[in-house]
């Protein structure tokens, strides 16, 4: 496996730029799409950006080789019943499970129609590959896959009520919910397919998390990742509002004497918690693995075999979705990398408080 990539915002147009760890520089590739910057990449897996075009609809590119395939499209979704532009980057959607239509504009839709987005494979011309994404319904996610050469996206789902993170490994996918509790898929040539479900025990030190990250303060993501032959599930916890000096604060806190000039006190991730498959127990180490999380499909690298990589170390970049266009200021930013031996978190890039969009994907070159 190639050592993975930090995918960032074109410093030129029609460029995708990247940031090696192994050299700590900077290099881009001509991206063959005008106006990329202005796509929305929902994920990276195998190699491959899944972007929303300049009409939100579904693509896959490979920016090494320029190689794309178009995807069924956005009206195809399996909780939507219509979508028309009625003018220039307006869009009047129609959902099955509403009466009336919604009016979004361009930007918006984009952020609702792809939470995450995964593949089964490298080869996506393969017939046998199968594409998943997790899909937005009155913000609770969802799952729907197609292969090549289907016209429309397949609507599927176990007993969880709104899935948070989901996971392909040789052929077998794997979706988050809460509990914890894991689903597995098998991914046979129909559709997948439950094949059982994981109800994971939680451990003490998962509740007392959430007595120190007390949800009005911080929020919380969690991702699963195969490293090393083994699963595990990764929480990740995120200050709402953090100043400069570290302090996570209530939102009023941000307010100054004067109501114009508030403190800028952007969300920032403060903390990982690792457990292994079955959640009962914390893991210290990664025993010299790196793991790679954020909007892309979560992978790990053993850190001697990727130079530039840090062992016991977890990298990580902006996956906030729910906050990520609030503030002109701020947004795409969250991303570090975290030592698990101290709890300490580096730097990534120097952007610290600066907005970066579309924000910064991990990928592994194929």
């Amino acid at each position: 496996m190639h050592s993975p990539l930090l995918m960032f915002p074109m410093k030129e147009e029609n460029n995708v730029c990247f940031f090696s760890l192994e050299n700590k520089r900077e290099f881009e590739l001509e991206a063959r799409f005008e106006k990329l910057q202005e796509w929305r990449f929902v994920g990276s897996s195998h190699g491959w950006l899944l972007l929303l075009d300049e009409k939100a609809d579904p693509i896959l590119l490979n920016p090494f080789s320029g190689i794309s395939f178009q995807l069924p499209g956005k009206e195809t979704f399996p909780h939507i019943h219509s979508i028309q532009e009625v003018r220039d980057d307006v869009f009047k959607v129609h959902y099955k499970f509403r009466n009336d239509s919604v009016f979004y504009d361009l930007k918006t839709l984009r952020k609702l129609l792809i939470v995450k987005a995964v593949l089964s494979t490298s080869r996506p011309c393969n017939t046998n590959c199968t594409v998943i994404i997790m899909y937005d319904v009155l913000r609770t996610s969802r799952l729907a896959f197609c292969r090549p050469g289907q016209s429309g996206w397949t609507g599927f789902g176990g007993e969880i009520e709104s899935y948070y993170d989901i996971l392909c490994n040789a052929n077998t996918l794997y979706t988050l919910g809460a509990g914890p509790s894991v689903e597995v898929w098998e991914l046979d040539e129909f559709a997948p397919r439950r094949k059982m479900v994981i109800q994971a025990r939680c451990p003490p030190n998962w509740t007392e998390a959430h007595q120190i990250y007390p949800s009005d303060l911080y929020s919380s993501k969690c991702y699963l990742v195969f490293s090393s032959g083994e699963m595990f599930l990764v929480a990740r916890y995120i200050g709402e509002f953090v100043r400069y000096d570290g302090e996570v604060v209530y939102e009023g806190d941000t307010l100054t004497d004067y109501a114009s000039n508030t403190l800028i006190c952007p969300y920032k991730t403060v903390q990982f918690h690792v457990y292994k498959l079955d959640f009962d127990q914390k893991v210290e180490s990664l025993n010299g693995c790196a793991l790679f999380v954020g909007g892309n499909h979560s992978i790990s690298v053993v850190a001697k075999d990727h130079p530039g990589c840090t062992s016991d170390a977890i990298y990580f970049t902006d996956d906030y979705l729910e906050r990520m266009d609030e503030d002109y200021s701020y947004g795409g930013h969250d991303m570090g990398i975290f030592k698990l031996g101290d709890g300490s978190i580096e730097p990534l890039l120097d952007c610290d408080q600066e907005r970066i969009e579309p924000p910064p994907f991990w990928i592994v070159p194929n």
